[in-house]
Protein backbone atom coordinates (compact mmCIF):
# COMPACT_ATOMS: atom_id res chain seq x y z
CA UNK A 1 0.00 0.00 0.00
CA UNK A 2 2.89 2.35 0.69
CA UNK A 3 4.25 1.64 -2.79
CA UNK A 4 0.80 2.29 -4.22
CA UNK A 5 0.68 5.71 -2.54
CA UNK A 6 4.27 6.50 -3.56
CA UNK A 7 3.40 5.72 -7.19
CA UNK A 8 0.29 7.89 -7.00
CA UNK A 9 2.27 10.82 -5.56
CA UNK A 10 4.87 10.49 -8.31
CA UNK A 11 2.27 10.12 -11.06
CA UNK A 12 0.54 13.36 -10.10
CA UNK A 13 3.69 15.11 -8.83
CA UNK A 14 1.90 15.96 -5.61
CA UNK A 15 4.54 16.37 -2.90
CA UNK A 16 7.99 17.94 -2.66
CA UNK A 17 10.29 16.13 -0.24
CA UNK A 18 12.13 19.33 0.70
CA UNK A 19 8.98 21.21 1.75
CA UNK A 20 6.87 21.34 4.89
CA UNK A 21 3.44 19.71 4.60
CA UNK A 22 0.48 20.18 6.94
CA UNK A 23 -1.56 17.03 7.56
CA UNK A 24 -5.23 17.60 8.39
CA UNK A 25 -5.68 15.28 11.38
CA UNK A 26 -9.12 14.43 12.76
CA UNK A 27 -8.14 11.26 14.59
CA UNK A 28 -10.20 9.01 12.32
CA UNK A 29 -8.76 6.09 10.38
CA UNK A 30 -8.20 8.05 7.16
CA UNK A 31 -6.23 10.97 8.62
CA UNK A 32 -4.28 8.76 11.02
CA UNK A 33 -3.28 6.56 8.08
CA UNK A 34 -2.22 9.65 6.15
CA UNK A 35 -0.04 10.95 8.99
CA UNK A 36 1.60 7.58 9.59
CA UNK A 37 2.27 7.04 5.87
CA UNK A 38 3.76 10.52 5.40
CA UNK A 39 6.07 9.94 8.35
CA UNK A 40 7.00 6.45 7.14
CA UNK A 41 7.84 7.78 3.67
CA UNK A 42 10.08 10.46 5.19
CA UNK A 43 8.12 13.64 4.46
CA UNK A 44 8.51 16.65 6.75
CA UNK A 45 5.09 17.18 8.28
CA UNK A 46 3.18 19.02 10.98
CA UNK A 47 -0.43 18.28 11.87
CA UNK A 48 -3.52 20.45 12.32
CA UNK A 49 -6.65 19.51 14.27
CA UNK A 50 -9.98 21.36 14.33
CA UNK A 51 -12.27 21.00 17.34
CA UNK A 52 -15.70 22.02 16.04
CA UNK A 53 -17.41 21.50 19.44
CA UNK A 54 -20.30 19.67 17.82
CA UNK A 55 -20.24 16.32 19.68
CA UNK A 56 -19.63 17.34 23.28
CA UNK A 57 -17.17 15.10 25.12
CA UNK A 58 -16.51 13.12 21.93
CA UNK A 59 -14.98 16.23 20.33
CA UNK A 60 -12.65 16.63 23.32
CA UNK A 61 -11.78 12.91 23.09
CA UNK A 62 -10.77 13.39 19.43
CA UNK A 63 -8.51 16.30 20.33
CA UNK A 64 -6.87 14.40 23.18
CA UNK A 65 -6.22 11.42 20.88
CA UNK A 66 -4.57 13.65 18.25
CA UNK A 67 -2.37 15.30 20.90
CA UNK A 68 -1.27 11.91 22.20
CA UNK A 69 -0.60 10.50 18.72
CA UNK A 70 1.47 13.48 17.61
CA UNK A 71 3.46 13.46 20.85
CA UNK A 72 4.24 9.78 20.31
CA UNK A 73 5.29 10.38 16.68
CA UNK A 74 7.23 13.56 17.45
CA UNK A 75 4.99 15.66 15.19
CA UNK A 76 4.14 19.28 15.92
CA UNK A 77 0.36 19.64 16.34
CA UNK A 78 -1.66 22.82 15.85
CA UNK A 79 -5.14 22.88 17.39
CA UNK A 80 -7.97 25.36 16.88
CA UNK A 81 -11.42 25.52 18.52
CA UNK A 82 -14.51 26.72 16.63
CA UNK A 83 -18.05 27.64 17.66
CA UNK A 84 -19.42 26.00 14.55
CA UNK A 85 -23.12 26.37 15.37
CA UNK A 86 -22.74 30.11 15.96
CA UNK A 87 -20.86 30.50 12.67
CA UNK A 88 -23.54 28.55 10.78
CA UNK A 89 -26.26 30.73 12.29
CA UNK A 90 -24.47 34.01 11.54
CA UNK A 91 -23.74 33.03 7.92
CA UNK A 92 -27.01 31.15 7.27
CA UNK A 93 -25.25 27.98 6.15
CA UNK A 94 -25.56 24.33 7.15
CA UNK A 95 -23.43 22.90 9.96
CA UNK A 96 -21.59 20.80 7.39
CA UNK A 97 -20.80 23.85 5.23
CA UNK A 98 -19.83 25.92 8.26
CA UNK A 99 -17.35 23.25 9.38
CA UNK A 100 -15.88 23.08 5.88
CA UNK A 101 -15.45 26.86 5.59
CA UNK A 102 -13.92 27.14 9.06
CA UNK A 103 -11.60 24.16 8.50
CA UNK A 104 -10.16 25.25 5.18
CA UNK A 105 -9.98 28.90 6.20
CA UNK A 106 -7.82 27.88 9.16
CA UNK A 107 -5.69 25.49 7.10
CA UNK A 108 -4.88 28.19 4.55
CA UNK A 109 -3.94 30.69 7.25
CA UNK A 110 -1.79 28.12 9.03
CA UNK A 111 0.01 27.12 5.83
CA UNK A 112 0.85 30.75 5.15
CA UNK A 113 2.01 31.36 8.73
CA UNK A 114 4.27 28.29 8.77
CA UNK A 115 5.53 28.65 5.22
CA UNK A 116 4.13 25.22 4.37
CA UNK A 117 3.89 24.23 0.72
CA UNK A 118 0.54 22.51 1.01
CA UNK A 119 -2.24 21.02 3.10
CA UNK A 120 -2.59 17.24 2.85
CA UNK A 121 -6.05 15.78 3.41
CA UNK A 122 -7.06 12.12 3.65
CA UNK A 123 -9.77 11.74 1.02
CA UNK A 124 -9.70 8.21 -0.38
CA UNK A 125 -11.33 6.21 -3.17
CA UNK A 126 -14.59 5.64 -1.28
CA UNK A 127 -14.88 9.40 -0.62
CA UNK A 128 -14.36 9.94 -4.32
CA UNK A 129 -17.20 7.58 -5.21
CA UNK A 130 -19.50 9.30 -2.70
CA UNK A 131 -18.67 12.72 -4.15
CA UNK A 132 -19.33 11.56 -7.71
CA UNK A 133 -22.71 10.09 -6.75
CA UNK A 134 -23.70 13.23 -4.82
CA UNK A 135 -22.78 15.41 -7.81
CA UNK A 136 -24.76 13.08 -10.07
CA UNK A 137 -27.82 13.35 -7.83
CA UNK A 138 -27.57 17.14 -7.68
CA UNK A 139 -27.09 17.47 -11.42
CA UNK A 140 -23.64 18.26 -12.74
CA UNK A 141 -21.46 18.60 -15.80
CA UNK A 142 -18.62 16.30 -16.75
CA UNK A 143 -16.29 17.99 -14.24
CA UNK A 144 -18.49 16.97 -11.33
CA UNK A 145 -18.50 13.36 -12.54
CA UNK A 146 -14.69 13.22 -12.38
CA UNK A 147 -14.96 13.17 -8.61
CA UNK A 148 -12.30 14.64 -6.36
CA UNK A 149 -9.11 15.88 -7.98
CA UNK A 150 -5.77 14.87 -6.44
CA UNK A 151 -4.74 18.51 -6.25
CA UNK A 152 -6.63 21.78 -6.00
CA UNK A 153 -4.66 24.93 -5.24
CA UNK A 154 -2.52 23.98 -2.20
CA UNK A 155 -4.76 21.11 -1.04
CA UNK A 156 -3.29 17.69 -1.92
CA UNK A 157 -4.91 14.25 -1.66
CA UNK A 158 -2.32 11.46 -1.87
CA UNK A 159 -4.66 8.69 -0.58
CA UNK A 160 -7.21 8.84 -3.42
CA UNK A 161 -5.68 5.62 -4.72
CA UNK A 162 -6.63 3.67 -1.57
CA UNK A 163 -9.98 2.25 -0.50
CA UNK A 164 -11.28 2.57 3.04
CA UNK A 165 -10.72 -1.16 3.48
CA UNK A 166 -7.05 -0.81 2.45
CA UNK A 167 -6.62 2.04 4.93
CA UNK A 168 -8.00 -0.09 7.76
CA UNK A 169 -5.75 -3.01 6.71
CA UNK A 170 -2.67 -0.74 6.82
CA UNK A 171 -3.53 0.53 10.31
CA UNK A 172 -4.13 -3.01 11.54
CA UNK A 173 -0.83 -4.16 10.07
CA UNK A 174 1.17 -1.50 11.95
CA UNK A 175 -0.91 -1.84 15.14
CA UNK A 176 -2.18 1.73 15.02
CA UNK A 177 -5.41 2.64 16.79
CA UNK A 178 -7.81 5.36 15.62
CA UNK A 179 -11.12 6.82 16.74
CA UNK A 180 -14.55 6.68 15.16
CA UNK A 181 -16.77 9.74 14.68
CA UNK A 182 -20.22 8.58 15.77
CA UNK A 183 -21.89 11.19 13.54
CA UNK A 184 -20.60 9.28 10.48
CA UNK A 185 -22.62 6.24 11.52
CA UNK A 186 -26.01 7.98 11.28
CA UNK A 187 -27.73 8.31 7.88
CA UNK A 188 -28.81 11.93 8.37
CA UNK A 189 -26.89 14.21 5.98
CA UNK A 190 -26.69 13.39 2.26
CA UNK A 191 -23.11 12.06 2.32
CA UNK A 192 -23.91 9.64 5.14
CA UNK A 193 -27.02 8.43 3.31
CA UNK A 194 -24.97 7.78 0.19
CA UNK A 195 -22.25 5.98 2.18
CA UNK A 196 -24.51 3.92 4.45
CA UNK A 197 -27.49 3.26 2.18
CA UNK A 198 -26.92 3.93 -1.50
CA UNK A 199 -23.46 2.41 -2.05
CA UNK A 200 -24.27 -0.88 -0.24
CA UNK A 201 -27.43 -1.11 -2.34
CA UNK A 202 -25.41 -0.61 -5.54
CA UNK A 203 -22.97 -3.33 -4.47
CA UNK A 204 -25.91 -5.62 -3.78
CA UNK A 205 -27.27 -4.99 -7.26
CA UNK A 206 -23.90 -5.61 -8.93
CA UNK A 207 -20.66 -7.11 -7.72
CA UNK A 208 -17.75 -4.73 -8.19
CA UNK A 209 -20.01 -1.67 -8.37
CA UNK A 210 -17.49 0.56 -6.60
CA UNK A 211 -14.63 -0.53 -8.84
CA UNK A 212 -16.79 0.08 -11.90
CA UNK A 213 -17.69 3.57 -10.69
CA UNK A 214 -14.03 4.34 -10.06
CA UNK A 215 -13.11 3.12 -13.56
CA UNK A 216 -15.91 5.27 -15.01
CA UNK A 217 -14.55 8.33 -13.20
CA UNK A 218 -11.10 7.65 -14.62
CA UNK A 219 -12.55 7.38 -18.13
CA UNK A 220 -14.55 10.57 -17.63
CA UNK A 221 -11.43 12.32 -16.36
CA UNK A 222 -9.64 11.47 -19.61
CA UNK A 223 -12.66 12.53 -21.66
CA UNK A 224 -12.80 15.78 -19.67
CA UNK A 225 -9.27 16.62 -20.84
CA UNK A 226 -10.49 16.52 -24.44
CA UNK A 227 -13.59 18.54 -23.54
CA UNK A 228 -11.54 21.19 -21.71
CA UNK A 229 -9.16 21.48 -24.65
CA UNK A 230 -12.09 21.95 -27.03
CA UNK A 231 -13.76 24.44 -24.68
CA UNK A 232 -10.56 26.47 -24.40
CA UNK A 233 -10.38 26.70 -28.18
CA UNK A 234 -14.03 27.73 -28.33
CA UNK A 235 -13.50 30.40 -25.68
CA UNK A 236 -10.64 31.81 -27.73
CA UNK A 237 -12.95 32.02 -30.76
CA UNK A 238 -15.94 33.76 -29.19
CA UNK A 239 -15.02 35.28 -25.83
CA UNK A 240 -13.13 38.48 -25.25
CA UNK A 241 -12.16 40.46 -22.19
CA UNK A 242 -12.26 44.28 -22.29
CA UNK A 243 -8.89 45.95 -22.39
CA UNK A 244 -9.96 49.61 -22.50
CA UNK A 245 -10.25 51.60 -19.27
CA UNK A 246 -13.81 52.73 -20.04
CA UNK A 247 -15.19 49.18 -20.19
CA UNK A 248 -13.34 48.20 -17.04
CA UNK A 249 -14.52 51.30 -15.20
CA UNK A 250 -18.16 50.43 -15.83
CA UNK A 251 -17.70 46.92 -14.42
CA UNK A 252 -17.64 44.94 -17.69
CA UNK A 253 -15.51 41.79 -17.36
CA UNK A 254 -16.42 39.57 -20.29
CA UNK A 255 -18.06 39.68 -23.70
CA UNK A 256 -19.34 36.62 -25.57
CA UNK A 257 -20.11 37.20 -29.25
CA UNK A 258 -23.44 35.47 -29.95
CA UNK A 259 -22.85 34.72 -33.66
CA UNK A 260 -19.50 33.08 -32.90
CA UNK A 261 -20.99 31.22 -29.93
CA UNK A 262 -23.71 29.67 -32.09
CA UNK A 263 -21.09 28.25 -34.48
CA UNK A 264 -19.59 26.15 -31.68
CA UNK A 265 -20.41 22.39 -31.49
CA UNK A 266 -22.13 22.88 -28.13
CA UNK A 267 -22.94 26.52 -27.34
CA UNK A 268 -24.68 25.65 -24.08
CA UNK A 269 -21.72 23.67 -22.73
CA UNK A 270 -19.35 26.49 -23.62
CA UNK A 271 -21.68 28.94 -21.86
CA UNK A 272 -21.76 26.67 -18.83
CA UNK A 273 -17.97 26.47 -18.61
CA UNK A 274 -17.59 30.25 -19.00
CA UNK A 275 -20.48 31.51 -16.86
CA UNK A 276 -20.28 29.09 -13.93
CA UNK A 277 -17.03 30.82 -12.90
CA UNK A 278 -19.10 33.94 -12.22
CA UNK A 279 -21.69 32.22 -10.03
CA UNK A 280 -24.33 31.83 -12.77
CA UNK A 281 -26.36 28.74 -11.94
CA UNK A 282 -27.27 26.00 -14.46
CA UNK A 283 -30.92 27.05 -14.80
CA UNK A 284 -29.87 30.63 -15.56
CA UNK A 285 -27.34 29.38 -18.10
CA UNK A 286 -30.02 27.29 -19.82
CA UNK A 287 -32.27 30.33 -20.03
CA UNK A 288 -29.47 32.52 -21.37
CA UNK A 289 -28.76 29.90 -24.04
CA UNK A 290 -32.45 29.68 -24.95
CA UNK A 291 -32.83 33.45 -25.27
CA UNK A 292 -29.65 33.69 -27.38
CA UNK A 293 -30.79 30.80 -29.60
CA UNK A 294 -34.24 32.29 -30.13
CA UNK A 295 -32.85 35.64 -31.16
CA UNK A 296 -33.14 37.34 -27.80
CA UNK A 297 -30.84 39.98 -29.19
CA UNK A 298 -33.94 41.96 -30.18
CA UNK A 299 -34.50 42.87 -26.56
CA UNK A 300 -32.36 43.02 -23.47
CA UNK A 301 -32.49 40.46 -20.69
CA UNK A 302 -30.61 40.60 -17.41
CA UNK A 303 -29.68 37.86 -14.91
CA UNK A 304 -28.23 38.51 -11.46
CA UNK A 305 -26.17 36.54 -8.93
CA UNK A 306 -24.76 37.64 -5.59
CA UNK A 307 -21.62 38.93 -7.27
CA UNK A 308 -22.21 39.32 -11.00
CA UNK A 309 -24.72 40.30 -13.67
CA UNK A 310 -25.24 38.89 -17.16
CA UNK A 311 -26.81 41.09 -19.80
CA UNK A 312 -28.08 39.94 -23.21
CA UNK A 313 -27.31 42.67 -25.73
CA UNK A 314 -28.06 42.82 -29.45
CA UNK A 315 -25.07 40.83 -30.59
CA UNK A 316 -23.37 39.72 -27.40
CA UNK A 317 -23.68 38.36 -23.88
CA UNK A 318 -21.96 40.59 -21.34
CA UNK A 319 -20.75 39.61 -17.87
CA UNK A 320 -19.75 42.09 -15.24
CA UNK A 321 -20.30 43.43 -11.75
CA UNK A 322 -22.31 46.43 -10.68
CA UNK A 323 -20.78 48.95 -8.31
CA UNK A 324 -22.61 51.51 -6.24
CA UNK A 325 -22.57 54.96 -7.81
CA UNK A 326 -22.43 57.54 -5.02
CA UNK A 327 -24.06 60.95 -5.18
CA UNK A 328 -21.55 63.69 -4.39
CA UNK A 329 -22.09 67.40 -3.85
CA UNK A 330 -19.41 69.72 -5.24
CA UNK A 331 -19.54 73.12 -3.50
CA UNK A 332 -16.39 74.61 -5.03
CA UNK A 333 -13.35 73.94 -7.18
CA UNK A 334 -11.28 70.92 -6.22
CA UNK A 335 -10.84 67.19 -6.80
CA UNK A 336 -13.55 64.82 -5.54
CA UNK A 337 -13.71 61.04 -5.29
CA UNK A 338 -16.82 59.81 -7.11
CA UNK A 339 -16.52 56.02 -6.99
CA UNK A 340 -14.01 53.18 -7.00
CA UNK A 341 -10.91 54.51 -8.74
CA UNK A 342 -12.78 57.51 -10.19
CA UNK A 343 -12.42 61.22 -9.50
CA UNK A 344 -13.77 64.48 -10.86
CA UNK A 345 -11.69 67.64 -10.92
CA UNK A 346 -13.49 71.01 -11.01
CA UNK A 347 -11.62 74.18 -11.88
CA UNK A 348 -12.71 77.73 -12.79
CA UNK A 349 -10.47 80.19 -14.66
CA UNK A 350 -10.56 83.14 -17.00
CA UNK A 351 -11.06 82.36 -20.66
CA UNK A 352 -7.77 82.84 -22.56
CA UNK A 353 -7.25 83.96 -26.15
CA UNK A 354 -6.10 80.50 -27.22
CA UNK A 355 -9.04 78.76 -25.53
CA UNK A 356 -10.87 76.06 -27.48
CA UNK A 357 -13.82 73.90 -26.51
CA UNK A 358 -12.68 70.50 -25.30
CA UNK A 359 -13.21 67.61 -27.67
CA UNK A 360 -12.26 65.02 -25.09
CA UNK A 361 -15.23 63.06 -23.66
CA UNK A 362 -13.52 63.12 -20.27
CA UNK A 363 -13.15 66.92 -20.12
CA UNK A 364 -16.10 69.28 -20.18
CA UNK A 365 -15.50 73.00 -20.70
CA UNK A 366 -18.55 74.92 -19.50
CA UNK A 367 -19.52 78.58 -19.28
CA UNK A 368 -19.13 79.33 -15.57
CA UNK A 369 -21.77 82.06 -15.67
CA UNK A 370 -24.38 79.53 -16.81
CA UNK A 371 -23.60 76.94 -14.15
CA UNK A 372 -24.78 77.73 -10.64
CA UNK A 373 -22.91 76.09 -7.75
CA UNK A 374 -23.04 73.79 -5.90
CA UNK A 375 -22.84 71.01 -8.47
CA UNK A 376 -24.10 67.47 -7.93
CA UNK A 377 -22.72 64.37 -9.59
CA UNK A 378 -25.09 61.40 -9.48
CA UNK A 379 -26.28 58.33 -11.34
CA UNK A 380 -28.74 58.93 -14.18
CA UNK A 381 -32.42 58.64 -13.25
CA UNK A 382 -35.59 57.89 -15.17
CA UNK A 383 -36.83 61.09 -16.79
CA UNK A 384 -33.44 62.83 -16.94
CA UNK A 385 -33.20 64.94 -20.07
CA UNK A 386 -31.04 67.62 -21.65
CA UNK A 387 -30.32 69.37 -24.95
CA UNK A 388 -27.02 67.85 -26.13
CA UNK A 389 -24.45 70.39 -27.31
CA UNK A 390 -24.74 70.94 -31.07
CA UNK A 391 -28.26 69.50 -31.23
CA UNK A 392 -31.75 70.97 -31.10
CA UNK A 393 -34.58 69.91 -28.88
CA UNK A 394 -34.77 68.24 -25.51
CA UNK A 395 -33.75 64.57 -25.42
CA UNK A 396 -34.27 61.90 -22.80
CA UNK A 397 -30.89 60.65 -21.59
CA UNK A 398 -32.19 57.08 -21.83
CA UNK A 399 -32.92 57.68 -25.55
CA UNK A 400 -29.53 59.29 -26.04
CA UNK A 401 -27.83 56.24 -24.47
CA UNK A 402 -29.90 53.89 -26.65
CA UNK A 403 -28.93 55.85 -29.78
CA UNK A 404 -25.31 55.55 -28.76
CA UNK A 405 -25.80 51.76 -28.31
CA UNK A 406 -24.61 51.84 -24.71
CA UNK A 407 -24.68 48.45 -23.01
CA UNK A 408 -26.30 47.57 -19.70
CA UNK A 409 -23.16 48.15 -17.60
CA UNK A 410 -22.43 51.50 -19.24
CA UNK A 411 -25.99 52.61 -18.52
CA UNK A 412 -25.83 51.43 -14.91
CA UNK A 413 -22.62 53.36 -14.26
CA UNK A 414 -23.52 56.48 -16.24
CA UNK A 415 -23.52 59.71 -14.23
CA UNK A 416 -24.62 63.28 -14.82
CA UNK A 417 -23.30 66.57 -13.51
CA UNK A 418 -26.15 68.85 -12.43
CA UNK A 419 -26.13 72.49 -11.33
CA UNK A 420 -27.81 73.96 -8.24
CA UNK A 421 -31.14 74.04 -10.11
CA UNK A 422 -30.94 70.28 -10.75
CA UNK A 423 -30.48 70.72 -14.51
CA UNK A 424 -28.04 68.43 -16.33
CA UNK A 425 -25.00 70.36 -17.53
CA UNK A 426 -22.88 67.37 -18.52
CA UNK A 427 -23.63 63.76 -19.33
CA UNK A 428 -20.35 62.63 -17.77
CA UNK A 429 -17.84 61.32 -20.26
CA UNK A 430 -20.28 61.85 -23.13
CA UNK A 431 -21.59 65.32 -23.93
CA UNK A 432 -22.19 68.71 -22.35
CA UNK A 433 -25.60 70.36 -22.34
CA UNK A 434 -26.27 73.15 -24.81
CA UNK A 435 -27.38 75.50 -22.03
CA UNK A 436 -23.95 75.29 -20.29
CA UNK A 437 -21.73 75.30 -23.39
CA UNK A 438 -19.08 77.94 -23.94
CA UNK A 439 -19.42 80.48 -26.75
CA UNK A 440 -17.75 83.70 -27.91
CA UNK A 441 -19.32 85.62 -25.00
CA UNK A 442 -17.89 83.31 -22.34
CA UNK A 443 -15.67 85.09 -19.83
CA UNK A 444 -14.97 82.40 -17.26
CA UNK A 445 -14.60 78.69 -18.04
CA UNK A 446 -15.59 75.93 -15.62
CA UNK A 447 -13.61 72.80 -16.45
CA UNK A 448 -14.81 69.39 -15.26
CA UNK A 449 -12.30 66.60 -15.79
CA UNK A 450 -13.40 63.00 -15.25
CA UNK A 451 -10.49 60.83 -14.10
CA UNK A 452 -10.92 57.04 -14.48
Amino acid sequence: MLNKVRAYIEKHRLLNRDSLHIVALSGGADSVCLLRMMKQMGYRVEAAHCNFKLRGEESNRDEAFCRSLCETLGVELHVVHFDTREYASLHSVSIEMAARELRYGYFYQLAEALGAEDIIVAHHEDDNIETMLINLLRGTGITGLEGIRPEREIVKRPLLCLTRKEIECYLKAIGQEYITDSSNLVADVMRNKVRLNLIPMLEEIMDGAKQNITRTMENLSEAAKVVRFTIEQGIARCVEKPCDSHSKSCGLELKIRIDDLMREPSPEMLLFEVLRQYGINPSQISEIHRVATEGGAEGRRVWHTNTHTVSMERDSILVGHEEDVPTIVIPESGTYVCGAGRKIEIRTEEKTEDFSVSKSPLLATLDASKVRMPLTMRKIQAGDRFVPYGMRGMKLISDYMADRKKNYFERQQQTVLCDADGEVVWLTGERVAQKAACNEKTIKVLSARYIL
